[in-house]
């Protein structure tokens, strides 16, 4: 009883610190998480090279007043360390489509990116299309993007970010948690010796490894989508001028040509009618002469 008692006390205890116990260690988590912005720097940027993922504030055209992203420089000016996910789409056009999108994945690679996905299409009337998705790291974003924008006439143009910081350091914060209870759990297995008490804690083990894989797997795309922004390039041909088609001339044989087969044609309209009734005149006779005799019945006078 003494045994069973002491286990459903850790088990309790270790089950308050893996979960409900967050809000016991809301202090040391705010702790925690000021000395992670201050001090500690995120896989992005060691990814970067010490880069800032969040880069120059987006331009005062691109932005409505306020909406969240109107905020960003304010965010930005607040606090260095605010991790963003950068997306943008542009739209061109250009003279050589081909060739345009040829450099584009040049730069992009050149500046540390790659190319996600592309696809090109062929229209008769507007001609070729190319689409690309390109990754490129947070600090060369802005030149890329310029870069974008020079190899023909701007069509569309937008930019976004998302401020995902108060994530990035909860999910940090909650696998140094669950690493401690893991390491906890650990040292409670090697001391117990009894088999009960033995699959308790590794049931207990299993749950707390599987939430530091899900939750580190969050930091992991966290961390890349804010090392490499997100960019949609879309090239279109340039459309091209059209020799202008004159107009039809008008010409009095042509009229009179068009009158000569519509009558002809009214002609054939009008004999095929009468080769119709004239093939089903013993119907029409038929019909006729029961309609009269019915006609005549009725008027018959009753003897």
């Amino acid at each position: 009883m003494v045994t069973a008692a002491r286990l459903s006390a850790v088990l309790a205890v270790l089950w308050l610190l893996s979960g409900c116990g967050r809000p016991a260690m809301e202090s040391t988590e705010v702790a925690s998480a000021d000395s992670a912005k201050q001090g500690q720097m995120p896989m992005a940027r060691m990814a970067m090279g010490g880069a800032s993922a969040s880069g120059p504030p987006a331009a005062p055209s691109e932005t409505a007043p306020g909406s969240p992203a109107a905020r960003l420089p304010e965010l930005q000016g607040a606090s260095a360390d605010r991790y963003l996910i950068r997306e943008g789409t542009i739209t061109l056009e250009a003279d050589d489509v081909r060739k345009a999108a040829a450099e584009i994945t040049a730069s992009a690679t050149q500046a540390g990116g790659y190319v996600a996905d592309g696809s090109e299409a062929t229209d008769p009337i507007q001609g070729v299309a190319v689409t690309l998705l390109l990754r490129v790291p947070a600090a060369r974003f802005d030149g890329i993007t310029s870069h974008v924008t020079s190899l023909g006439r701007l069509i569309d143009k937008r930019i976004s970010a998302e401020d995902v910081t108060e994530e990035y350091v909860d999910s940090d914060s909650r696998v140094r948690n669950l690493k401690r209870t893991e390491e906890r759990l650990l040292a409670h297995l090697g001391r117990t010796g009894k088999l009960a008490d033995t699959l308790a804690i590794e049931r207990e083990l299993t749950r707390v490894r599987e939430e530091i894989e899900q939750t580190s797997g969050r930091l992991r795309f966290l961390s890349h989508r804010i090392a490499y922004c997100t960019l949609t390039v879309t090239l279109r041909e340039t459309a091209r001028r059209r020799p202008v088609e004159p107009a039809e001339s008008w010409s009095s044989r042509q009229v009179a040509s068009e009158a000569g087969r519509s009558l002809v044609g009214f002609a054939r309209s009008i004999w095929s009618m009468v080769i119709w009734v004239a093939i089903w005149s013993p119907v029409w006779a038929l019909l006729v002469g029961l309609g009269v005799w019915l006609v005549r019945r009725g008027r018959r006078p009753a003897p």
